[in-house]
């Protein structure tokens, strides 16, 4: 495998934490994504931790006009507990749903729909009825404890409208990882909430969101621990919000716990009443005018006399709408992958630059500096210690994979280096050093890959890339 090695000497440039790439920054808005807990179940336990480990956000698809079409089920089934539907299931329209244990009917068998607040009992025949909600998909379960005829058992079913294949219908996902979050729904009752992140997602009609959880910890207030389900390992909500242009747009995800009829198993739901982008909320991850972390990196090269890309971010998410100094003097706007463009002084020897978020904002109150020594002379640049080296696998072929590795200049790998693509970052190196990323389907002989780590960075453009192979 031919590959390309470039040596960094003192090219300027300022590392950050990772940002992953999140589109077009002139046609995205900023979700601020909080958890909240209704009030249900919760006072029964002490402790409840979630950990969430995704976020993903589903464009319109034009399911109202589609109501009626195909739907995607998932059944779960434990103790011999069964659940299916009778006849046909129609957005906004009421659904029969039949309850078996070992293939017979299952009788007095309490049925919760996706309302915690909404229960039902089958009748003789095992069967009862749901409402189905008109923006598509529900889900069901049904349980009995080991005092019942027919012991302890559960069964789940789920179902979801599936979106249009055509062009005009296809629905297009947003997905962001929040690094394994763990949040206590103890502490998020009522109008409490914590944030999971400030997310960039392109401008456009939003109707579906689910939160993938990777673990549920539940304690009882007797300090019991008990098995919490949630179907599917994901939480899904049906909800109707618009993202517009370099707008912030604060949605609640709210979560309930509940007992299933008085069996002792409890399940996890998403409530549609209480979530959504016009709802109160009292933030318990901040305190007043607690200062939040902000970071600020240089994208790319920094030279005397030309423009200079600086990237604001937030535990790794783009910060929009930060305010950015430059000089004590010249104030521009962060736009939504939270980047701006500054003019470096053509005679200065040092440019300093400062970040700036609101008290009240999405972000909170907090700031970031960054100094640049600039005026380095070509013999300081050829000094014989080459600080950071850069192997490009391969070429950059335009659709395909590339990968990078750094190093320092004792030849040890660099982990936690930004790789951007034509300014755009698209990830940071991981312990080995290597960062592995697409090529832009567009990519030309024009294109730039810099890395950048330590106050140094490197460029490599396609034709050197070809060169070298």
């Amino acid at each position: 495998m031919a590959a390309l090695v470039l040596l960094a000497g003192c090219a300027g440039g300022i590392a950050g934490p990772n940002g992953a790439q999140t589109g077009d920054s002139e046609n995205s808005g900023t979700v601020s994504f909080y958890v909240s807990d209704e009030r249900n179940a919760i006072g029964q336990f002490e402790h409840l931790n979630v950990t969430v480990t995704s976020v993903g956000f589903a464009q319109s698809g034009d399911a109202a006009a589609n109501a009626s079409g195909d739907w995607d089920v998932e059944t779960e089934s434990e103790g011999g507990l069964e659940l299916d539907v009778v006849g046909n299931v129609t957005a906004g329209e009421n659904a029969t749903v039949r309850v078996t244990h070992d293939g017979e009917p299952a009788g007095n068998v309490t049925v919760e729909a996706d309302d915690a607040d909404v229960s039902v009992r089958t009748d003789a025949n095992g069967t009862a009825t749901v409402s189905v909600p008109a923006d598509g998909g529900f889900s069901v379960s049904a349980s009995t404890d080991e005092d019942s005829e027919f012991g302890e058992s559960e069964a789940e079913l789920e179902y979801e409208l599936e979106a249009d294949d055509d062009e005009d219908g296809e629905t297009e996902w947003v997905e962001h990882d929040v690094d394994n979050r763990t949040v206590d729904l103890t502490e998020l009752q009522g109008a409490n909430a914590t944030q999971l992140g400030n997310m960039s997602v392109p401008a456009g009609e939003y109707e579906k969101v689910f939160v993938h959880v990777g673990e549920v910890e539940g304690t009882l207030e007797s300090g019991e621990q008990v098995n919490v389900k949630l179907p599917s390992q994901k939480l899904h909500l049906n909800e109707d919000f618009t993202v517009n242009q370099s707008s912030d747009v604060e949605f609640v995800f709210d979560i309930t716990v509940f007992e299933a009829g008085n069996s002792g198993k409890y399940i996890l739901k998403p409530v549609a009443s209480e979530s959504g982008t016009d709802v109160p909320i009292e933030r318990v991850d901040v305190e007043g005018d607690v200062e939040a972390e902000l970071e600020a990196n240089f994208v790319g090269d920094v030279t005397a006399g030309e423009d200079a890309t600086v990237r604001v971010t937030q535990d790794g998410e783009p910060v929009e709408n930060a305010t950015v100094t430059v000089n004590e003097d010249v104030e521009v706007t962060t736009d939504a992958n939270g980047t701006a463009t500054v003019s470096v002084p053509a005679d200065a020897e040092e440019f300093e630059l400062e970040a700036e978020t609101e008290e009240g904002s999405a972000y909170g109150e907090g700031e970031a500096e960054l100094e640049f020594e600039l005026g380095e002379s070509e013999e300081d640049d050829d000094s014989d210690e080459a600080e950071l080296g850069v192997t490009l696998e391969s070429g950059l072929a335009a659709g395909e994979n590339a990968t990078v590795v750094v190093t320092d200049g004792e030849g040890d790998v660099v982990g936690d280096a930004t790789v951007a693509v034509d300014g755009e970052v698209v990830g940071e190196t991981n312990a080995d050093g290597e960062l592995t990323f697409a090529v832009p389907a567009d990519a030309s002989l024009d294109t730039e890959v810099t890395v950048t780590a330590d106050g140094e960075t490197v460029t490599l453009d396609s034709t050197t890339a070809a060169a070298a192979n």
